[in-house]
């Protein structure tokens, strides 16, 4: 079975303005080379992006939890019975986002004001965009791969590159996936030992309920069928039946018990991965989703997706992100 039976691929472009510029060398004051010296001016109190920043932040983190990496940068892969949840889930995102937007942009005229006041010879109001709403957007589309065909446009010679090329894509990404999913389980099984485990420790619901949407949603993650992983979230969904963070929190002997049945299935995983593998396939800032250059992959093509269908042959569409893209490092 093709891979894109079980789904597709997503990218996510989130553009926010940036609210700072770099200082000119003149404006730096300093004893030293200013070749050497960098400094930042920030035309907006930082707070003020906050808002939107955060619902960027909160889409990332979604998106991350329901895909998988794919070795191209920029885009994900959502299993199909993903795909109608995160779609809903994203038009929920990109209204919050709009509604942060605007009241942004609503309150422009004031927060330059305060700028105005706090750089004092500084300011520059040629710094401000006119239009600054035009520098929000968030959108998304979804995307098929296809090997190149035969259509006569390929020589031979390239057209064998392509095929194997792509060959070999698929095989990344099914090593990707794995690698993936056994890491992220992992990561979880090991934050959960070590909050239950020892003295006390403070810990929030999400502990247990980050853990259990990641079971959930495993069945349709396993698109490579790891009936060894498989078998350590069956046995980690049995210790977790039932529990209660507040009987975790009151109850000693419970909470030593189910750490100790977290600790069994944690030992297991460790005897399943020699290394776990960090997800660099990602484009994450600080609080999100790491670049990468974008790389040519054979044939991709745009699938119907919030802004209606699009296609692209034989080549690769414009998959870096306005602003900074979409994934992040997993965190419990």
């Amino acid at each position: 079975m093709s891979i894109f039976e079980k789904g597709c691929l997503v990218q996510l472009s989130v553009s926010i303005w940036g609210g700072r510029i770099k200082l000119p060398s003149s404006a730096l004051q300093v004893d030293a080379d200013p070749a050497l010296i960098r400094a930042t001016k920030f035309l907006v109190d930082r707070e003020c992006l906050k808002p939107v920043e955060r619902v960027r932040n909160e889409a990332r983190g979604h998106l991350y939890e329901k895909t998988l990496p794919f070795p191209i940068p920029g885009v994900l892969f959502i299993p199909k019975d993903l795909i109608g949840r995160i779609d809903e889930k994203l038009k929920n995102y990109q209204a919050d986002f709009k509604e942060q937007a605007e009241a942004f942009s609503k309150n422009y005229d004031f927060f330059m004001q305060g700028a105005r006041l706090r750089l004092n010879s500084l300011y520059d109001p040629d710094d401000y965009p006119a239009d600054i709403r035009s520098k929000f957007s968030f959108s998304w589309r979804f995307l098929m791969l296809d090997a190149p065909g035969r259509s006569g446009v390929l020589t031979p010679e390239i057209y064998e590159r392509e095929q194997e090329k792509f060959q070999k894509t698929i095989e990344e990404f099914h090593e990707l996936a794995g690698a993936t999913l056994r890491t992220r389980f992992a990561e979880m099984v090991d934050h959960v030992v070590d909050r239950l485990s020892g003295e006390k420790k403070v810990f929030r619901d999400s502990l247990i309920e980050n853990i259990r949407t990641f079971l959930s949603d495993f069945s349709q993650l396993n698109i490579n069928d790891d009936t060894a992983l498989e078998s350590q979230v069956n046995r980690c969904r049995a210790i977790l039946e039932g529990v209660d963070p507040r009987t975790l929190r009151s109850d000693e002997g419970f909470r030593n018990e189910v750490a100790k049945k977290m600790g069994k299935v944690r030992e297991q995983l460790d005897a399943m991965m020699i290394a776990r593998p960090k997800r660099k396939i990602r484009i994450p800032d600080a609080n999100g989703l790491e670049k990468g250059a974008a790389t040519r992959s054979p044939g991709i093509r745009a699938a119907a997706g919030q802004d209606g269908a699009q296609h692209v042959q034989d080549g690769t569409p414009d998959i870096t992100e306005t602003a900074e893209s979409t994934h992040r490092e997993a965190v419990a």
